[in-house]
């Protein structure tokens, strides 16, 4: 959820850009001196999240993995082995903790140190 909000935070800064740049080129053609200001003042633009060779953050890769093997349970060593075969950039350790938040907020299913779609 929180992803989602700084990617529409991003294209409403990116948005309110645009409609400056074109109030400013409207500015010009119309020969008008005074400037035109937005409606509300530009926000800086975060720099955007680097990107995966997944493309996706880790936990929706581990909810769609999990998703693809419902009724399965795996140990976090498994998934975190599945995954890196396409993203050399996951490690164990950040698996382990991603499946921690995903449990706690009830995405997923643990039993016995082991992990499935809930």
């Amino acid at each position: 959820m929180a992803d989602a909000v700084t990617v529409l935070r991003q294209e409403i800064a990116t948005l309110e850009q645009e409609i400056s740049k074109r109030r400013k080129a409207l500015a010009v053609l119309t020969g008008s001196t005074v400037p035109m200001k937005s409606p509300t003042p530009l926000r800086p633009t975060p720099p955007p999240p680097l990107a995966t060779p997944g493309g996706l953050p880790l936990s929706v890769r581990i909810l769609a993995y999990l998703a693809a093997n419902k009724g399965k349970l795996f140990a976090p060593v498994q998934i975190a082995k599945t995954l890196a075969e396409t993203d050399k950039s996951v490690k164990g350790g950040n698996v382990q903790r991603r499946l921690g938040e995903l449990f706690k907020r009830k995405k997923v299913k643990r039993e016995n140190g082991r992990y499935g779609a809930a």
